[in-house]
């Protein structure tokens, strides 16, 4: 193409101004160089030209194509679309800011630095690591296309051409959420509560699980050679450095609504169709366990989560907690598999009913408060706890005083408890005075 726009331009500029009268010119010094820019910039308009016409051919097929895969989504997910769906086409470095916006309206730059706080606290993420940004680099480098609840609005790659079979399967997944918002009102569910992770996530796994399952069924609908080849293409050449350089913890619950929501909704699927996914959102899921044992959330009646309450004063000290929150059974899979293989956490974990955290000190003073279902439950958590201290802080000591396991390590000291028979509390600080008070203040039945 390059070629060609090349040969059009020389004739285009030939026929302007080399006439028979002016040969003798070409002789003049700077001529060629003179002639050699004219083209380029001829060139340059040309292929503006033609990327213009491109770019508007490509844009009007988008739109027809976009018709056609909202009618088969809502076609598919038996749920009506009751208002058009806005799109924004976006470049990638708007989307970046579009993203980064969202999670500013969300949270304050102060609450993500203590957010990543509290969870560097347990070693799921490396101390001061800039949360708010990686987060940012790795949903702008995995986004193709999204829907944004708040706007009502589904915003598109720009360069995200529906001529590709893996943008249309993208869009299907995209325009479920649209569905979603319109039929059960995603602003009503628990997205964006700032003290419980778990079921934040839990919920999220619903929509996108939801979603994740329609764009198999339209995937499979209208499977062919060539949406077979652009996915294939599509994975190969996907830019996934930050994912991979990503630490476990964000690894882990960035796929864990796609996946385990899926086998969660699917789980509802096998049971009652599209209705029974229907039913869940009048009361989602309180938790990631519900999503990881879907005979949880099916269970009449269901198992409430336990509530863990600290009471209303939380200072330690004369300071402030900087983290309050949930880890769920899923965090405390991901936390234990780091110091134990993924089968024997995901048994241990299995136990959950209840947990939460307040982290103090600038991440230096962590006490965590656990509920299991049995007694076994929480003995097999209180041995998996020592396993975790052995190997985080492999020159610590135990011993025991008052029925209390303390470790004690060259920076770090702290105790594992048996507070009742299902209740296990886990402290760690870099000094006994921390550790006494979050114990004689939280340490409590």
């Amino acid at each position: 193409m390059r070629f060609l726009l090349v040969v059009l331009a020389a004739a285009v500029i030939g026929g302007i101004g080399f006439r028979a009268g002016q040969r003798d010119k070409l002789a003049q010094p700077g001529f060629d160089q003179r002639r050699s820019a004219l083209l380029e910039a001829e060139n340059q308009r040309l292929r503006g030209v033609v990327a213009a016409g491109e770019k508007a051919r490509a844009q009007g097929e988008n739109v027809a194509k976009r018709a056609e895969i909202e009618r088969a989504v809502s076609t598919l997910r038996e749920l009506p679309f009751s208002k058009p769906v806005f799109y924004d086409v976006l470049t990638r470095a708007a989307i970046q800011r579009v993203i980064a916006g969202k999670i500013s309206e969300q949270m304050s730059d102060e609450e993500i630095r203590n957010a990543a706080t509290g969870l560097a606290a347990f070693g799921l993420l490396p101390r001061d690591y800039p949360l708010k940004q990686k987060y940012i680099e790795l949903l702008g480098e995995q986004v193709a296309a999204f829907y944004d609840q708040h706007q009502h609005r589904l915003f598109m790659f720009e360069d995200a051409l529906l001529s590709n079979a893996q943008n249309r399967v993208i869009l299907a997944h995209e325009l479920t959420h649209a569905l979603q918002d319109q039929n059960f009102g995603l602003l009503k569910l628990p997205l964006e509560i700032k003290d419980n992770d778990d079921r934040a996530v839990a919920a999220s796994a619903l929509i996108e699980g939801d979603a994740t399952l329609l764009m198999t069924q339209y995937m499979t609908q209208n499977v062919s050679v060539d949406i077979l080849r652009d996915m294939l293409a599509g994975a190969a050449t996907q830019n996934t450095g930050q994912i991979r350089r990503a630490p476990r913890y964000l690894r882990e619950m960035l796929v864990f609504p796609y996946l385990r929501g899926q086998e969660f909704c699917a789980a509802l699927y096998a049971r009652g169709g599209w209705a029974a996914v229907n039913e869940a959102y009048k009361n989602p899921p309180r938790s990631t366990s519900e999503i990881l044992h879907p005979e949880k959330f099916l269970a009449q009646p269901r198992e409430q989560p336990a509530k863990i309450d600290f009471g209303n004063d939380l200072t330690v000290l004369g300071e402030k907690t900087l983290a309050d929150n949930v880890l769920g059974e899923m965090g405390t899979r991901i936390f234990l598999s780091e110091y134990m293989d993924m089968k024997k956490s995901e048994q241990v974990a299995s136990g959950w009913r209840a947990d939460r955290y307040l982290v103090f000190n600038g991440g230096d003073a962590l006490i965590w408060k656990t509920t299991w279902v049995t007694p076994d439950d929480a003995q097999e958590f209180a041995v998996a706890l020592k396993t975790y201290i052995s190997k985080r802080f492999p020159a610590a000591t135990l011993t025991v005083s008052g029925g209390v396991v303390w470790f004690h390590a060259p920076s770090q000291i702290g105790t594992c408890s048996r507070v009742s028979s299902n209740e296990v509390v886990f402290t760690s600080a870099t000094t006994k005075d921390w550790a006494d008070a979050m114990n004689a203040k939280f340490s409590k039945p």
